[in-house]
């Protein structure tokens, strides 16, 4: 099974799965692994985790629940975050596989998309695997992420590291024992697409403890112009506004950073700068259909502005929408 880039929607338990990717933090500023710490075959370690030392930059994760068959559910990553020093610009990446109950993470490919996408538009991008990643959930709010033999760009390396994960907003449902307990608005977060503009989409949280929706927006440029290096037409933004329960339309703000690098630097010439750069509107029309109506007045992307027609990449969790 395969689940890459926003390319289609996921379909369980027998399907060629392929293509998706996410987090990034502008609010504070398979089956191969460990002994149990928490189950990670559960959908309450789906949201935004982010690596302290490295602001600017995070990782979006959702779990499908069992959703390959009892017991084995499918976990979904996205990463968004800045090319290596020598590069520049935003960069975002994908990985995804097979996740058994009594497990506490898993190995994974990192994909990287690439091959002239455009916002929110076609054509499709194609996913190319560049390295590895290992996740190991240290307990429902704290995670480890390797990277590991990773080509940056297709190119550069070969590259490990190891990155420590915290949430960016509190846990909802998740248990040590992986017994998730079901919340009627956060069981709408996870990764979204539009179906006929694949090879993009977003990652959507709405976490009621925090009172907001947080959304990670992994596209490319307007004009998705080629240049000497793919990956510079890569582009990602960030939304935040107020959850108010109960409601199914959600307006928000949506955010550009730019200028990091990837893994953070002190060096101040990787300073990450976080802009305003328009609005945005997410209505759910339930748990398998959203719609999201933009307006950005300013960044890489001004003067873009219309509508995203959105479909759940994977099952909707036990007991949403009630």
């Amino acid at each position: 099974m395969e689940f890459r880039a926003f390319a289609t929607k996921l379909i369980a338990p027998a399907c060629p799965i392929r293509h998706l990717t996410l987090t990034i933090v502008i609010l504070s500023a398979l089956l191969s692994v460990s002994a149990l710490a928490v189950d990670i075959n559960q959908h309450g370690l789906t949201g935004s985790w982010y690596d302290p030392s490295a602001a600017g930059q995070g990782v979006e994760i959702e779990v499908y629940q069992d959703a390959i068959a009892p017991g084995v559910g499918y976990l979904q990553g996205s990463w968004a975050t800045f090319a290596v020093g020598w590069e520049i610009g935003q960069r975002w990446y994908t990985f995804g596989g097979a996740v058994q109950t009594g497990q506490s993470g898993g190995t994974f490919t990192l994909f990287e998309n690439v091959g002239g996408g455009k916002f929110n538009a076609p054509p499709a991008t194609k996913s190319t695997p560049i390295g590895t990643v290992v996740l190991s959930f240290l307990d429902c709010s704290t995670a480890s992420m390797k990277y590991q033999d990773v080509l940056w760009d297709r190119y550069w390396g070969p590259s490990s590291r190891t990155m420590p994960l915290v949430r960016v907003t509190p846990n909802v449902t998740c248990s040590d024992d992986g017994a998730s307990r079901p919340n009627i608005d956060f069981s709408y977060s996870g990764h979204w697409f539009d179906p006929a503009v694949p090879g993009q989409g977003l990652f959507i949280e709405l976490n009621p403890i925090a009172e907001m929706i947080f959304v990670v927006w992994y596209t490319y440029s307007t004009d998705g112009a080629w240049t000497d290096a793919e990956e510079e037409v890569q582009r990602w933004y960030t939304g935040l506004g107020k959850l108010v329960p109960g409601l199914s339309a959600f307006g928000m703000t949506l955010y550009e950073t730019t200028g990091g690098v990837i893994g953070g630097s002190p060096d101040p010439a990787f300073t990450v700068k976080t802009q305003t750069v328009g609005t945005a509107t997410a209505t759910f029309f339930g748990c398998e259909t959203a719609q999201l109506n933009f307006n950005f007045t300013a960044g890489s992307n001004a003067g873009a502005s219309g509508t995203v027609n959105l479909s759940r990449v994977g099952p909707a969790p036990p007991g949403c929408g009630s």
